[in-house]
């Protein structure tokens, strides 16, 4: 008897990136090429973190990432440095062109950022750390409406610590949350109010020990390869399972080889 194999292909999902700061001749030549256009470092990462992506056919394509926080940061008002001195509000203006930007080159890109907490900010003004954090997430939420009113679809929050505030005040359909090494308590916490997980291979195991207790819709397997494919299928369907990427190097192989691994014969 012959059994026929299936030839299995997942989705790709892009959760930012982190270039390198550019050799300075590569950011001289890029300005000379832009020159007229209200642009600078950050408007260059943004584009080098989405290009690759776009020659390399990733599905969800999202660029920004840590670094974007600087681009946060100037608008920020109430603020010096980054010690909060007065009631936080925002000037959309910056990420509004940023979300402008990317709309030339693509439609329906999101955009990664630092959660809250990892902007580091320090308090003066309120002297009390709930109160701090519901305004930051009043600006955070008023932010990201400007870059999806630009064009933007939705964004990523980056995080190294899962904080379940972060979390009923800015979770949502179009806000998703990723931490990049989560434990068992952190997971849970997430699918408490998202439910979409991005976790590596080691993770399996984990989500196995969680799914009958919560509702996964979605699974983003970051940096897969086919054996934690061929795993995350023994316990999740084939439509239930992406593939994703957060490239902090040499993303234009990153993303080709995320592509390349995003397809197995089972």
């Amino acid at each position: 008897m012959i059994t026929m194999r299936k030839k299995l292909t997942f989705r790709t999902v892009s959760l930012g990136t982190e270039p390198p700061i550019p050799k300075t001749e590569d950011l001289a030549g890029w300005i000379r090429e832009n020159r007229g256009r209200n642009a600078d470092l950050v408007t260059y990462q943004l584009e080098e973190g989405l290009i690759p992506q776009i020659d390399a056919g990733i599905g969800d394509i999202c660029t920004g990432g840590r670094f974007y926080g600087k681009r946060w940061l100037e608008c920020l008002t109430g603020m010096d440095g980054r010690t909060i001195v007065a009631e936080p509000g925002y000037l959309p203006g910056p990420v509004a062109a940023d979300a402008q930007d990317i709309g030339v080159s693509v439609r329906d890109a999101r955009v990664a950022l630092p959660a809250p907490r990892l902007l580091g900010l320090e308090d003066s003004y309120f002297c009390d750390e709930d109160e701090m954090q519901d305004a930051l997430s009043a600006v955070y939420r008023g932010l990201m409406r400007a870059m999806r009113d630009a064009g933007i679809a939705g964004h990523v929050l980056h995080c190294d610590r899962i904080v379940e505030h972060e979390l009923e005040m800015l979770a949502g359909k179009r806000v998703f949350f990723f931490a990049r090494d989560p434990d068992e308590e952190g997971l849970a916490t997430l699918l408490e109010f998202q439910r979409v997980l991005a976790v590596t291979k080691k993770d399996i195991p984990l989500v196995e020990g969680l799914i009958e207790e919560y509702e996964i819709n979605r699974i983003i397997l970051v940096d897969p390869d086919a054996r934690a494919l061929m795993a995350l299928l023994q316990i999740r369907d084939p439509d239930q399972i992406s593939t994703g990427g957060y490239c902090t190097s040499a993303c234009d192989r990153y993303w080709k080889d995320l592509v390349d691994v995003s397809t197995i014969v089972r």
